[in-house]
Formats: structure tokens, sequence, C-alpha cells
């Protein structure tokens, strides 16, 4: 009965959509593995380290925009997971976390390996089912709940649910028991609904972005593949520019470039201020850029956002409101209006600015060894490859240094919550879904070695910045405290090279003062994963970045 039940909930799975699970081993778990792995609809991989095991996945749930399942077992297990729930509760990444469970009569006892598990991860779950040990309340109830479980990882707000599922013993099925019988996988994907505004709302939009000069921000999301050329139509006939965040991907792809920013970081750290706009319409996330963030906050109640769901993005606090709906959807109903035409001399300033803060990367000592491996890796990274970018100094010097192409490549980061732990094993789930470079630091090398074995089948280049630990503290006030190398930047002096050796991948050593025309190649089919050292000296590094952030300043 245990495995029946348990086909039922990832046969309901299924049905709602996904079709890649991730397995974690144990022992009150095995109706649970058994059932998903002996399903033909689902692609399976077992990862022994459950933090690992979510991080991966994650990463296939971004790559693919689809829900993946990850299985593990009772007691301690699922709490490595709470990492990387958070990270998708923070991002609107769709996952559903199958724990399994002693039954009821266990708990309050003292049996072995039994813990609290309801509701373990608070509120950043969308939803939590609890479902009692077999035979339960019968198949149909386990199939609904699989279901039910997909579409809420989708709908209202994405993001990861939570199953905790009951067994007793004997979890292994009986050597006669009939094996479970699967229905057609055809079910497509259930996709969110994209919410158009109001035609009041679209009206009362229209008229502001109608009044004066203004500005669109672009952070993170996942947007349609017609938002980046809609977006530019827009930006052309109101006249103004557009700040684009790495992970926006606006920088990259055949849509025109020509309003949009890349150099915002820099050109807004003058010491005469940003350009006062009479209007900011900003979609997605936070912007990473600290001073883009800051200039934002200027503008006060003449900023915008646009809302698909969750939190609005405003961090000064001072919008008045929020237009609620899709990106795509806000944007095509401006474009259906008569808006009134900008003034083109004002994106033209802002032009200028963006090209006075590039043409400083063209002075050596301004030019900090992280903006040539930025620019190496949108030169040569083939197109429609995924670029995994870390938290920390990655994502800055991407914010910082990438200046656009014309080919397709689609960025991704762990950006929610920001942290830098999970980030190889959320390579190694991109690299399961098809090509992909992954940037970090070392101390995220250090955070996740572990997601080397799950990389390992995957045809994925790792390019690792070893700059002696936490560097990025180099560049904030710790960096001038007497215990700054004890408490904040904490280099570990592990070797690359010997980690590599300890997972059996092919490793190669790239200092800063070295060509870097190969270093975003990517491995050919059947060759795994490759760790790539990207050696820079830190003193150098913040010498150059403080030198640029001054001659900014003068702009």
């Amino acid at each position: 009965m245990n495995l029946r039940s348990a086909a039922a909930l990832i046969g309901g799975l299924v049905e709602g959509g996904a079709k890649r699970a991730v397995i974690s081993p144990g022992s009150r778990s095995s109706p649970l593995a058994l059932a998903a792995d002996l399903c033909p609809a689902l692609q399976t991989e077992v990862l022994p380290d459950e933090r690992c095991a979510a991080f991966f996945a994650l990463g296939q749930a971004r790559a693919e925009n689809r829900p993946v399942i990850v299985i593990a077992t009772s007691g301690t297990a699922p709490a490595n997971w709470y990492p990387a729930l958070i990270e998708a509760s923070m991002d609107g990444v769709p996952l559903v976390l199958i724990s399994a469970d002693r039954p009821e009569e266990l708990r309050q006892t003292g049996a072995n390996q039994t813990v609290d598990q309801d509701r373990m991860f608070g509120a950043y779950p969308r939803e939590y089912y609890r479902l009692p040990a077999p035979p339960g309340p019968g198949l149909e109830f386990y199939a609904s709940t699989g279901r039910r479980a997909v579409d809420k990882t989708l709908w209202p707000r994405p993001g990861p649910v939570h199953v905790n599922a009951a067994f007793r013993e004997p979890l292994m099925p009986d050597p006669d028991e009939k094996a479970p019988e699967w229905k057609s996988a055809d079910s497509p994907v259930r996709q969110r609904p994209r919410i158009v505004p109001d035609p009041q709302t679209t009206d009362w939009l229209e008229q502001s972005v109608s009044a004066g000069p203004g500005v669109i921000v672009c952070g993170r999301s996942d947007y349609s593949p017609d938002f980046a050329a809609r977006l530019t139509d827009l930006a052309d006939r109101l006249r103004c520019p557009i700040i684009a965040d790495p992970l926006s991907n606006l920088r990259w792809g055949p849509h025109s470039r020509d309003r949009i920013m890349t150099a915002a970081d820099l050109f807004l750290r003058r010491s005469a201020g940003g350009p006062r706009a009479d209007w900011v319409l900003q979609f997605g996330a936070v912007p990473t850029s600290r001073p883009v963030q800051d200039w934002i906050g200027e503008q006060g109640d003449r900023l915008i956002p646009v809302v698909q769901a969750g939190d609005w993005p405003d961090l000064s606090r001072h919008s008045s409101i929020a237009v609620h709906g899709d990106p795509g959807s806000v944007v095509q109903g401006l474009l259906e209006r008569n808006i009134s035409q900008g003034d083109e001399a004002w994106c033209q300033y802002w032009s200028a600015l963006d090209e006075a803060a590039r043409s400083l990367l063209d002075e050596p000592d301004l030019r900090p060894p992280e903006a040539n491996l930025v620019d190496a890796i949108e030169t040569r990274l083939p197109a429609d490859t995924s670029l995994f970018v870390g938290s920390s100094m990655p994502i800055r010097a991407f914010d910082a240094f990438a200046t656009g192409r014309t080919e397709r490549l689609t960025a991704f980061g762990n950006r929610g919550a920001s942290g830098i732990d999970g980030c190889v094993s959320t390579v190694a789930g991109l690299g399961s879904c098809g090509p992909t470079l992954g940037v970090i630091g070392d101390l995220a090398l250090y955070h996740d070695m572990n997601g080397l074995l799950a990389a390992a089948g995957t045809d994925t280049r790792l390019v690792v910045i070893e700059n002696g630990g936490g560097a990025i503290f180099g560049l904030l006030p710790p960096g001038q405290h007497p215990r700054f190398e004890r408490l904040w930047r904490t280099p570990t002096r592990l070797a690359c090279e010997r980690i590599a050796g300890l997972y059996s991948l092919p490793y190669r050593l790239v200092r800063e003062s070295e060509p870097l025309e190969d270093i975003a190649s990517l491995p050919d089919p059947g060759q795994g994963l490759q760790l790539v050292e990207f050696r820079i000296d830190a003193e150098t590094s913040w010498t150059r970045h403080r030198n640029l952030w001054q001659a900014a300043a003068g702009i």
C-alpha cells in the first residue's frame, strides 16, 4: 500500500506538469524514491547530500521554468533543504519538496529519527500538505494532493510547496506486489495566467509616463521571450533610458539596445548626483547596484513599481501606488495608447553619461581584473548558453562591466536571498538541462564542494574567482577594520587544484595577467565538468575599483 500511495502522489505531480525529480537516499522515503524512479515520465537524479539536491533542483526549475520534485527521508534530512527553499520562496522558483515522515503513533515517543516536521519551514512555502500514512483517505486523495501541489508552485505566486508524507513499516514493497500503473504523461505544464491591468490603471499610467522625462528600470524577473523587444519599443516611444540589471537579460539579445544603460552603477556614483526624473517605471526585483538603488530612492514617490506577485520592490517606501500586472501586459497596454513623445535630449544626456563611464575602463589603472573576465565571457560564450553568476563579487562585476551583445545569453543568479551557499549545485542543475557556464567566488566553492559531485556528469565549465576569501568586504566598511582578515575575509587557503583532484575533475589555472580568450569555452559533449581557477590579486582589484569609483564621481 505504501508504494501504491506514493505512486498516486507522484502520478498526480506528473499530471500537473512535473517532469524531473531529485532524490536523496533514506529508509522512510523508500516508497517515494521507488515510485519516482519507476515513473516513466520522470527524469530522476540521485544525490546523497540533501542540501545539494535541493539547490540542484532549484537550478533545473530555473532552467526550464517548471516545477521539480525533491524527495528526502525523515529527521534532519529535509532541514538541509532550508537554504534552497528560502531562495526558491524569495525568488519565485517552483519546487515540490516531499519529506517522508514517521506515522502519527510514533510522534512524541522517543522513536528514532522522529522530529516535528509539520510546517518546519515556517512561512516560506506557498502551501503545506500533510499526508497521513497509507491507506489514509484513498489513492485519489494522494493523486489530488500532487496535482494541487504543482498548481500551488505556479499560482498565484510561484514558489516552493512542502508535502510531508508519513509511511508505516514495512517500507519496501512485497515481491509479489503489482507494479504501479501510470497515466499518460502528456499533460502540459500549468502556466501562470497573465494579469492584465484594468483600463483605469492603464489610463493613470499613461498620464504618469507622459508627464515628463522618465526612466525605466528592469531588475531580474522571468520575463516572456518577447518582453525585451516590446520594452525597447516602449522606450523608443517615450524617448527614455532603460537601466537594465544584468539578471534582467536585457543587455543581451537581438533587440535594440540603443537606450539600455549598462554603466549606471558607475555614473550614478558621480558627485553631482543622478538626473532627476519625473517618473521611474520599475519592472522586476530591486536592482543589484547600490548606486542605482540609492538613485531610485532619491526619486521619492515618482517610483511606480510594476508588481506581478509578492512584495513591492521599493526600498525607500516612497511609492504611493503599484501597478499590478504581468510585465508584458503592462508594456503592451501602454504601446496600444497614444503616448506623448518624450524629449530626445533627455535620453541623449543619459547615453552620454553611460558612454563617459564606459570610457573610464579604457584606462589600465581604472580597470579591475574582473572587468577582463566579464568581457571575455560576453565575447566568447556561445549563444543560448545558461550563465550562472554567483552572489557577492561576481554579480557586482557583471553589473558594472557587462556591456551587452547581439547574441542571446540567459543569466541566472540566486539573488532571492543572495546567499553564496548552493551555487555549485545550482550550476549543476542548470547544466543538467543544457550548456552552462558558472562564475562564482572561492568561498562559494568552499560552501558547496559536494555540488561538484552533482555537477560531474554535466558538460559544464565552472570558473572560480580566487581572490583569497571574502574580498568583497575589502570594498565595504569592514575592510578598514584591524580584524578584517580574521572576521570578514576569512581566507580558506584551500587549493582549487586539489579540490578538483578530489572530485577527479579537469583543472586549469588562469592568472589575471594571462589571455582569457578561451576561458568561456564549454566542454565538448560527454567531457563533463571542468573547473577553472581565475586567480587575481585582491589588493590590485580593490585599488582599481576605488580609483574607478573616484574617477566616476567626477563625470
